[in-house]
């Protein structure tokens, strides 16, 4: 699963990446052209950018709802909470290694 999410997030950052540069050489072709100005073409690929962040954004919350979602179905109600209950266990474990006498194995 973390596989896929990798892959789609590498396509994505990719994709992002190839359009931010056709779409830099797309402005700065009107703007030789005079079709633009300088300002225009600016103010063009600043409200892209903002645009972009806002979709990657939205992306993102997407991606970590569905994540949350997957994470119940086994029981963990948060990565974060679950994260934090790791590192508890494990700072404990430092203080206190005989913690490990205590856990119950599979026999």
């Amino acid at each position: 699963m973390t596989e896929i999410i990798k892959k789609i997030a590498y396509t994505s950052i990719g994709a992002a990446s190839v359009t931010n540069e056709k779409f830099k050489e797309l402005v700065e072709d009107l703007i030789q052209n005079n079709h633009f100005t300088e300002e225009e073409g600016k103010r063009i690929i600043d409200n892209f950018f903002y645009d972009l962040r806002l979709q990657v954004d939205t992306l993102n919350g997407s991606v970590k709802m569905k994540m949350d979602e997957l994470l119940k179905r086994y029981g963990i109600y948060s990565i974060l909470s679950y994260k934090n209950e790791v590192e508890d266990f494990l700072n404990e474990m430092r203080i206190n290694p005989s913690i490990l006498l205590k856990l119950t194995t599979k026999k």
